[in-house]
């Protein structure tokens, strides 16, 4: 790897903490062992393509965003949404590791959760 090329590792922590997210809620997230996650970000292993797209889901990034950076300007791209501005940032904890969650459900159990949380906050 040469030294201006970002891994896929280090993409993976950075989107993470830009989220405020620990390694737990990511597996969590991923129904994964939360060690298999921190390969990841150790770089000891790489995610498989299915995961790297639920990933990028969790960060709200595209697949392509965790790849390895070349290009000094998506460099700074992600380097921004690394800030605290990140809307997800301003989450609880507890909040951050829902949305997560929500973020790699399919479209239908995403439909399912949100009728169920409305429903919740009818009765109260």
């Amino acid at each position: 790897m040469s030294n201006n090329r970002r891994s896929i590792a280090e993409n993976l922590r950075r989107c993470r903490e830009a989220c405020a997210l620990s390694h737990q809620q990511v597996a969590n997230a991923l129904n994964i062992n939360r060690t298999t996650y921190t390969k990841y970000e150790s770089g000891k292993s790489e995610p498989n393509l299915t995961t790297l797209v639920k990933l990028a889901a969790i960060y709200n990034v595209s697949p392509l965003e965790l790849l390895p950076v070349l290009d000094d300007a998506e460099k700074q791209e992600l380097a921004d949404r690394a800030g605290a501005d990140s809307p997800i940032y301003q989450l609880a904890k507890d909040e951050r590791g829902l949305v997560a969650m929500y973020r790699v459900l399919s479209r239908e159990d995403k439909n399912y959760a949100y009728s169920q949380i409305a429903d919740l906050t009818k009765n109260n």
